[in-house]
Parts: structure tokens; sequence; C-alpha cells
């Protein structure tokens, strides 16, 4: 060992072992002391009552301008979507409060007979909204008069009703009852309004009251619209009863009997046969009847 050596070896003998060092470890953690937390005194409180809370759910609107494009792009559906429900709010008031969207008065096409202002009446339509008007119901308000046929409504925007009618063209004056009704090709009876022009005045004698919209009496009509069909220039008055059927008087003062409606083109062809032979013997004649078989005719009798 050398003298270097030996001198250390000595002077660690001669060092108190308080003072020497201790030798550090190279990686290790060094100590933590760990220091216990201090008890919280709790301070009496009162006693609290439960509550119950509500939350609302509410849209979340920000003011704030878009910064950069990125947040337009980010808040440009919702944007557009608030615009576009605005416009809808402010449309529906301006539909239901505008003037612009009442009704004042329908149009009405096609009428001859009825009057407009009482068929605007019954559709019922002035001072409605016309959102609110449904064409279905209007026509068939207005083809409860017997005098249409056939009603169109039509509803444009903003506030138009066109009501396109097709009325009946009345044939008779039908009276039964003591009661005139106009009647049309298919026996309607309808409200009288004034004289049928070329018409024909038929009375049924026996007949039993009808009300306007109803049919006539069917064998009376028919027997009349036969008549009519096959003499355009027959007398303008007929009369229907039970027992003679239809009887009218002709131009040289005969009462003549038709019956019903049953072979009425022969039993024109027998009348102008017997009136043929009537004129040229110069027979006075009380009446005709062609309604029960072959024709026959009374005269009338000779005052001595």
């Amino acid at each position: 060992m050398s003298i270097r050596r030996q001198q250390a070896a000595g002077n660690e003998k001669n060092t108190p072992r308080r003072t020497r060092r201790k030798r550090q470890v190279v990686g290790a953690l060094p100590r933590v002391r760990v220091v216990k937390p201090e008890p919280v005194k709790q301070t009496p409180t009162r006693r609290t009552q439960k509550r119950a809370t509500f939350e609302i759910a509410a849209p979340r609107v920000t003011l704030n301008p878009w910064r950069t494009t990125r947040d337009w792009r980010a808040s440009r559906p919702k944007f557009f979507a608030g615009v576009f429900f605005v416009l809808l709010l402010a449309a529906l008031w301006a539909m239901f409060n505008l003037d612009l969207f009442f009704v004042s008065e329908p149009v009405v096409v096609g009428n001859k007979i009825v009057p407009r202002a009482e068929i605007a009446q019954v559709s019922g339509v002035n001072g409605w909204n016309i959102f609110f008007v449904e064409p279905r119901a209007v026509a068939r308000a207005v083809r409860a008069l017997p005098e249409f046929k056939d009603v169109q409504v039509y509803v444009t925007l903003p506030n138009q009703v066109e009501i396109y009618t097709t009325e009946r063209v009345p044939r008779f004056v039908w009276e039964v009852a003591g009661k005139n009704f106009w009647v049309d090709q298919e026996g309607i009876a309808m409200r009288p309004r004034g004289m049928v022009p070329n018409g024909w005045h038929v009375r049924d004698a026996e007949g039993k009251a009808v009300k306007y919209g109803e049919r006539i009496n069917p064998d009376a009509f028919n027997a009349a619209v036969s008549l009519i069909n096959v003499w355009k220039d027959a007398p303008k008055y007929f009369e229907w009863t039970k027992t003679h059927g239809l009887q009218l008087r002709d131009e040289h003062g005969w009462l003549i009997y038709f019956g019903s409606a049953n072979q009425m083109n022969d039993k024109l062809t027998a009348l102008q046969i017997v009136t043929t032979q009537l004129l040229r013997d110069k027979r006075a004649v009380a009446f005709i009847d062609l309604g029960s078989g072959l024709p026959y005719y009374q005269e009338v009798a000779v005052k001595k």
C-alpha cells in the first residue's frame, strides 16, 4: 500500500461518525412528509327546506355578429330558418286579416232566370275569407234552388269566387191545387217568374199540391209532352182529368179527349181524318174522344 492511501485511511479513522457525510445514492426519490389535514370545524346551519325547481328550455339567441367566415357558414342554416319562420308568420297574419283576401261578391255566369243577387245570397260567401270557402258546399247550396240543373264553383286568389250555372228551361205553366208552377222538360216544378215564352198552360184539375223541386203528375206531364212533340201547333191550354185524361179545345171549339200518352201520333192522325169528315158534312160536335180505342164523336143536339 502506498504512503498516500495509508494517510487517507488514517484520517478516516480519526474523524468522528457524526461529521461523516453519507453517500448519496443516485436515482433514489426524496422522502416526502405526509401531513394530516386539520379537521374542518362545522358551523351549525339552519335546516333548509327542499324546494322544487323547474327548468325551461328556450332557444339560445346570440346577437353577436359573425366574426369569421367559418362562423357564418356554421350558423347559416339557423339564420335562414329564422328568416323563413318570420316570413311565414307575416304571411299567415296577412292572409287572415287583410281585406284583400275577403270575398265581396261572387261572380255568377249562366243565369237568365234567377237574379244574381239571389244566387249570391244563397251561396253565403259574401264577406268570407277566401281560404275558408269550400267550392263543393257552395255548389250544393246553389244547386238547392230548383231552377238550376248543374252548378260549378271555382275559387281564385286573392278573393274571387266564380259560380257557373246551368238553368232549367221552363216549358209549361202548370196549375195544380190552385197554384201555378214553372215546369221544365223533366217535369220539375219551379217558382213561377212571369210568363213562359212560347210555353203551354196545363191545368191538373184533380192533382195534389207539389213543392218546388218536386216532380208533377207524371201521367199528365207525359201526355202533354207526347202531344206537343207530334203537334207543334197545338193549342196553348190543356187540361187533365182522371176520366178523360188530356183534353183541349181546338180552333173549331170542339172538346177533344186524348187520354194518356200512348199512341199519340196515331191519335193525332185519327183526329185529322175525323175533323175533315165533320167539316165536310157540316156537323156540330160536342166532343171527340180519341183515348178509348176507336175514335168517336158526339153531335150537338139540335133544338127544335
